[in-house]
């Protein structure tokens, strides 16, 4: 098998595997977060002002499609049909993992054609040791994107079959990497959460935002293990499922250190617009969801994923009027406790 043959087998899998409930964490974890509850809903729906931005572009509401996929053939409709409709409902969209591209510039229709005003491609922390910056942004910019998310994977990168054991990366690189770099850039995780003195460091770099891809979501150490030649003890793989943070507390930790500029995004595990609200009004800019939409293309293809994005939005906007706010500075001044 070729190497982007394994590479595309590798990324099906993923995708595969992610629709599977083991591979999905207990969820956003927000039950003990309560909002305030306004039965008069003196906020009309006309008076609703549901505008956020993200890396200083603004979006009508505080949604982005997270990271998934690209760079295999089986992604070129499903990343279309993604561009689309965040273009149509003004939301935000992550690519999946720019890699294959950089290495095979004919995979680049693979990540869908279409115009999208907040449209974000998205690299491994490995690969900024691999590529030059200038390369990088060059494909960034051939994809449409308006910046960059930097994912840290690194209990998903010892889990893979192939992949870097060794992982690790300073902040001096990091620092090093976004000198050269003159699109935005915003650093994420993908499943354990971003807090601590973690955030505090990455705070202090130039970035746009961190999102928090924090425990309650798709587990990718689950996912890698279960596709992997050589499984580790699943006793082992709960473990190490558990080291991270909560949406709820990289939340908090992010709050405290971002600066105003920069961009919070609250993922992990969340599936509805209950969900969506409680991050906006812990302190979040905008939410991120991905699995789920992969699971309504699944299931229902495009009509799927517009109905999701359709709920997600319509009653986002009746939970907010519900808490009495009329707009995202307002929500955010609620400051609600668990």
């Amino acid at each position: 098998m070729s190497p982007q043959s394994t590479i595309e087998a590798r990324k099906k899998a993923h995708l595969d595997a992610s629709l599977n409930s083991d591979s999905r964490g207990k969820g956003a974890g927000l039950d003990g977060v309560h909002l305030p509850y306004d039965a008069l809903f003196e906020v009309s729906d006309e008076q609703l002002d549901t505008h956020s931005k993200i890396a200083g572009i603004e979006i009508q509401f505080p949604l982005m499609i997270g990271a998934m996929t690209g760079g295999t053939s089986f992604a070129t409709p499903f990343n279309n049909i993604l561009r689309g409709l965040a273009q149509k409902y003004g939301i935000a969209l992550c690519l999946g993992s720019m890699r294959a591209c950089l290495n095979h510039s004919e995979l680049l229709e693979t990540y869908g054609t279409g115009d999208v005003d907040a449209l974000f491609a998205n690299l491994g922390a490995s690969e900024i040791s691999v590529y030059p910056p200038h390369i990088i942004e060059e494909c960034c910019k051939r994809l449409g994107a308006r910046g960059l998310f930097i994912h840290l994977n690194g209990l998903q990168e010892y889990m893979q079959d192939g992949g870097n054991k060794d992982f690790s990366i300073s902040l001096d690189h990091l620092f090093r990497f976004l000198e050269k770099f003159h699109l935005p850039v915003l650093v994420k995780e993908v499943g354990s959460g971003i807090g601590g003195k973690c955030a505090q460091r990455l705070a202090s770099l130039p970035i746009a935002g961190i999102e928090t891809a924090s425990l309650g979501g798709t587990s990718w150490i689950k996912i890698e293990s279960s596709i992997s030649q050589n499984p580790h003890d699943p006793a082992q793989i709960e473990a190490l499922n558990q080291l991270g943070y909560t949406l709820e507390q990289s939340l908090r930790d992010c709050i405290h250190v971002l600066k105003p500029h920069q961009t919070l995004i609250a993922s992990g595990g969340i599936v509805n617009a209950v969900e969506i609200i409680k991050c906006l009004a812990i302190g979040a800019d905008l939410a991120s969801i991905a699995q789920p939409f992969y699971a309504a293309w699944h299931k229902s293809g495009a009509e799927g994923i517009e109905y999701l994005i359709h709920e997600y939005i319509q009653l986002g906007r009746l939970v907010w009027r519900s808490t009495g706010c009329r707009n995202l500075e307002r929500l955010k001044q609620l400051a609600v406790s668990s």
